[in-house]
């Protein structure tokens, strides 16, 4: 399979494999519910629950944001999760070395600061920026991410981790980071070209071309906020990162899906 059509065929479930949040200030949701009728006063609740620790005018983001059936769809129909790794492995790798290699030798100013001052090698990070995103030229149908957090964050399957990505998420609004009811992202609400949820962007974010943090358009910041976060989670530096060793166990909190794991080892092996 060729690189263009694995990622057209990965991008679809790319958000059930995304990154998986650090822990920041507890976030205890207002209420949860299936009943989609039941969104505008969840809306208010939110609101009521945060009033005073975030600007009026962040909570105010939540007003125009409208549950998302399509968010609802695509969170039921995470098949991928049930493949095989040699599959998994054919459908989202296919083609993304020989991208990455080139990534690397173009953006390699910005790899070796990451190496030297995270510890992290380049064909991790590269690795994971072209399964997310085929190195930020493929975008597929991108929501607005507030509205993406916010319907999660309601529905009652994974209530707590998206209560939280919802604090997160009003967190870099009110630093005026992102307006991420505008910013879109993959349909779980990820941030950028490498797909932050917004704890774990909270935690990476780095400027690393002087324009300010700009994980959608600049490829110094996705490289060093990639690094930082690796960093920030205990990787070791010149250590393996195949299974079994300390450095793939932070491969694991990156993302909690094995196959995804074993296949950014492999990937990185390869590249």
């Amino acid at each position: 399979m060729n690189f263009k059509k694995s990622i057209l065929a990965a991008f679809a479930v790319a958000a059930g494999f995304t990154l998986s949040p650090i822990s920041v200030d507890s976030a205890e949701a207002a209420f949860c519910s299936d009943n989609p009728a039941r969104f505008n006063e969840w809306k208010q609740a939110v609101k009521a629950e945060y009033k005073g620790q975030f600007k009026a005018s962040t909570l105010n983001k939540l007003d125009k944001v409208k549950y998302s059936k399509t968010v609802m769809k695509l969170d039921r129909n995470q098949k991928s999760f049930k493949y095989s790794f040699e599959k998994f492995y054919k459908l989202r790798a296919g083609g993304v070395a020989s991208g990455a290699r080139k990534r690397i030798k173009q953006y390699a100013k910005y790899f070796n600061k990451a190496e030297q001052q995270f510890g992290v090698p380049p064909e991790i990070i590269a690795a994971i920026w072209g399964l997310e995103s085929a190195f930020g030229t493929y975008k597929g149908k991108p929501l607005p991410i507030l509205e993406s957090i916010a319907t999660l964050s309601f529905d009652c399957r994974r209530t707590d981790l998206f209560s939280r990505e919802l604090k997160s998420a009003f967190v870099v609004i009110d630093r005026g980071i992102y307006d991420l009811s505008r910013a879109k992202g993959a349909w779980a609400g990820e941030i950028g070209q490498t797909q932050f949820l917004p704890s774990s962007f909270l935690i990476g974010a780095t400027d690393y071309d002087g324009g300010g943090v700009d994980v959608f358009n600049s490829p110094a910041d996705v490289i060093g906020s990639t690094a930082k976060w690796f960093a920030a989670n205990g990787w070791k530096r010149g250590g393996s990162y195949q299974e079994g060793s300390a450095n793939y166990n932070v491969i694991k909190k990156w993302n909690k899906a094995g196959v995804y794991q074993k296949t950014i080892a492999k990937l990185a092996s390869e590249i």
